[in-house]
């Protein structure tokens, strides 16, 4: 296989730019983790306009050529939003590695350092809020389905959580992991699917059980934005946090997160009087 598709990426391996090559190959009954493709070769590059996805019959195999920037896969390890290629990182076979770059970016993601633990904890918890919160909307307006969906998704979030807090890196195999680490999780999943209660009965509980767990994770889930806010000692306007890179990865929950922490006295709202009289901005302070 490699020799077949040396071609495809031989002449990226010799540009300078290039910081590695990966070989992900076709597993029987896996099929979908390589997208169908027999092959997947994922080229890392400095260059952001390099980035492009490129398909290729040879010789009979089918082969997928994703060529991807420093930028881009940081962003996706932090944010979680490209899970296929963080699988693929864990699989892939080395085909060419400038500087042990591939090898030293394995090991932080085996290693997990705090700083990017704080930043991927940060973004599961406002994600985790989120969909609960959504998921309780509709449970009390009866869509029980669709409450059914965001509450899976809750637990995933939940599920990530635990497995950051023990300073693992969630794989895409999650409950695997979460099985062994966080058992009350994985049973908050497993009823979930499979109990033996009416939907309504399994929705109605968990969210109870789901509560209570999110307010036991609040001081590791809002450590992330609290390390942003202390970084100045008067409050911040939302506009601000908003445009502060560091919370990026969640920015699109940013406010559902700010006013989730408000409600449970983690942060606090602070009135500034506007140009219009009896109209006042809020600044959140911890």
């Amino acid at each position: 296989m490699e020799g077949l598709l040396r071609h495809l990426y031989q002449e990226r391996a010799s540009d300078p730019l290039t910081k590695g090559v990966l070989l992900v190959e076709k597993v029987f009954g896996q099929e979908p983790f390589t997208d169908f493709f027999d092959a997947v070769i994922i080229i890392i590059s400095e260059e952001a306009s390099a980035a492009k996805v490129k398909h290729y019959n040879c010789s009979g195999v089918e082969a997928a050529l994703h060529v991807v920037t420093e930028e881009e896969l940081f962003y996706w390890i932090l944010s979680g939003t490209n899970r296929k290629m963080i699988d693929w990182l864990f699989r892939g076979k080395i085909l060419f590695n400038k500087n042990e770059y591939i090898t030293n970016l394995k090991l932080r993601l085996s290693e997990f350092p705090a700083e990017d633990r704080l930043r991927k904890t940060g973004n599961e918890f406002a994600k985790l809020i989120r969909r609960f919160e959504d998921g309780k909307a509709l449970f009390h307006l009866h869509h029980y389905l669709d409450a059914f969906n965001h509450i899976l998704h809750a637990l995933h979030h939940l599920a990530r959580l635990s497995v950051i807090e023990k300073g693992l890196y969630p794989e895409v195999t999650v409950w695997r992991q979460v099985r062994e680490v966080d058992p009350e999780t994985y049973k908050l999943y497993h009823e979930l699917i499979v109990g033996d209660e009416g939907i309504e009965k399994r929705l109605e509980l968990l969210m109870i059980a789901i509560e209570f767990a999110i307010r036991s994770k609040i001081h590791i889930g809002k450590a992330h934005l609290a390390s942003v806010m202390e970084k100045k000692n008067e409050g911040w306007s939302y506009t601000e946090l908003e445009k502060s890179p560091e919370v990026n990865d969640y920015v699109i929950d940013l406010e559902i997160l700010l006013q989730y922490l408000v409600e449970n006295g983690q942060v606090k709202k602070v009135e500034e009087p506007s140009k219009t009289s009896g109209v006042f901005h809020y600044k959140y302070v911890l």
